[in-house]
């Protein structure tokens, strides 16, 4: 177990062990979320936007994902284990 304390501006300090196994550096980015009475911290990865033509096709199937994901109908997966094993079933 780690023991951090909050700092000055509700600052905290990552454990380097605990960084050194995640790869986690100086400039990473890192998504904070509220899970029941704990506090989860999750590396992520930004990437450069890029510009992409769709064919009609291509933006009707991307219209009627997008409206999927506005109306709930897709599932949130917490890692690929799991939509490997939800696509299986």
């Amino acid at each position: 177990m780690s023991l951090v304390q909050i700092r000055e501006k509700a600052q905290i300090t990552i454990p380097s062990r605990i960084r050194k196994e995640l790869g986690i550096k100086k400039g990473d980015y890192l998504e904070i979320i509220k899970e029941d009475n704990k506090i989860v911290i999750i590396p992520k990865i930004l990437v450069d936007k890029v510009s992409v033509n769709l064919s009609a096709k291509g933006e009707k199937m991307l219209k009627e994902a997008m409206d999927d994901v506005r109306e709930g109908k897709v599932k949130i997966h917490n890692n690929v284990t799991n939509l490997i094993n939800d696509l299986h079933e």
